[in-house]
């Protein structure tokens, strides 16, 4: 069964190897027909990468590289239900198969080096999201994304709270109904508990929460938090974090299902990605005033090369056909894909920035500043 591709994974394609480099991308339907016929899909392509390869390689070296690709074409595995992707990876000593998701563009690239771009997609998943369920008699994380939320365990998070906010003992706490809404952070007060020393014993428990929580919100994904007002309250004293999002998820979750805290949270979660991505177009729209980014797709390819980039944004979707000079950073663009050389000018550009140190982010087209293709800030 293909795996699920790692960093190291990423490093490894983008390490120096003989050519040609064979890419292949297969979108997977979840079921049905349509499912079936993937392995017919993915023959197609080959007989693509056979008319490229054909072009400048001897016949012998064709059927040595395809050998084991086809091959894939005859493993039920390969092509089971899944993640929503297939990419298939093939050069002198190498051949490596991966699930993917989101799902990649069908296609197949015939170059000097391994398209990745769907790999950077993949890896980065900037669809993806935490949610953290404050109940009243449990505490609980999940890993989300458009499909639904898994549980994801986090050594040392304490999961039940004792002494809960908001209602009796052996109480639920919040409403009776499990109803959510938005709850701006901040806003509001936290409930009187009469007790202090049981209010200082939960926020207590909640800083225990926030510091188990810390290596998870270190990797950038948003955190939307969910759970009964008077949770909330206390919650926002004491975790501050630029993962957390501003706007939590009100209303009782001790007897909501996972299906259904998905369906709930999913909303803040669109908005948290969507502020999190406009943060990085407005990062770079600041320093381009400052003359430390560029828009121009010869400028940004020039500071590649050099080591100049510091992030470099690319539009996902359309390829751009054509070569960058790994030296100049010269672009030559062309109208299609015109031999077994050409591959996409925005993965080049990902690579190159990649073995520089530079971080890259691929963003949907409408999201891209002023429509550009690429765009970059600087390290100087």
């Amino acid at each position: 069964m293909p795996k699920m591709p790692t960093p190291d994974d990423l490093h490894n394609l983008l390490s120096p190897r003989t050519e040609p480099y064979i890419s292949v991308f297969l979108p997977l339907p979840r079921h049905g027909l349509d499912l079936a016929m993937a392995p017919v899909r993915f023959r197609a392509l080959l007989r693509q990468a056979e008319g490229l390869l054909g072009e400048r390689y001897d016949a012998r070296l064709v059927k040595e590289l395809l050998g084991p690709l086809e091959g894939l074409a005859e493993a039920a595995d390969v092509f089971a239900p899944g993640p929503e992707g297939l990419a298939a990876f093939r050069a002198e000593g190498l051949f490596e198969v991966y699930r993917l998701w989101p799902a990649p563009p069908e296609r197949v690239v015939v170059a000097d080096s391994f398209h990745v771009k769907p790999l950077l997609k993949s890896l980065q998943d900037r669809h993806r999201y935490f949610v953290l369920s404050l109940g009243s008699r449990r505490v609980a994380l999940f890993e989300g994304s458009e499909r639904g939320l898994v549980p994801r365990l986090v050594p040392g998070l304490p999961v039940r709270v004792e002494g809960s906010v908001g209602q009796k003992a052996g109480g639920r706490g919040g409403s009776s109904r499990g109803g959510f809404r938005s709850a701006a952070s901040g806003s509001g007060k936290a409930p009187a508990e009469g007790d202090g020393g049981r209010r200082e014993e939960q926020l207590r428990f909640f800083r225990a929460v926030r510091a188990a929580l810390g290596e998870v919100l270190g990797d950038g994904a948003p955190l939307i938090v969910a759970g009964a007002s008077p949770l909330l309250q206390l919650f926002r004293e004491v975790c501050g974090h630029p993962a957390l999002h501003a706007e939590f998820v009100e209303g009782a979750v001790d007897d909501v299902g996972t299906e259904q805290l998905h369906e709930r949270t999913l909303p803040e979660a669109r908005r948290a990605l969507d502020a999190r991505d406009e943060a990085l177009v407005a990062e770079f729209r600041g320093q381009l005033d400052r003359g430390l980014a560029a828009d121009i797709l010869t400028r940004v390819a020039e500071a590649a090369v050099l080591g100049r980039v510091r992030r470099l944004l690319i539009a996902d979707g359309k390829p751009l056909f054509g070569r960058v000079d790994r030296v100049t950073g010269e672009v030559t663009l062309h109208a299609g894909q015109t031999g077994p050389q050409d591959d996409d000018v925005l993965d080049d550009l990902a690579e190159i920035v990649l073995s520089r140190g530079g971080d890259v982010v691929v963003l949907d087209p409408p999201k891209m500043p002023e429509e550009a293709a690429a765009v970059a800030t600087f390290r100087w």
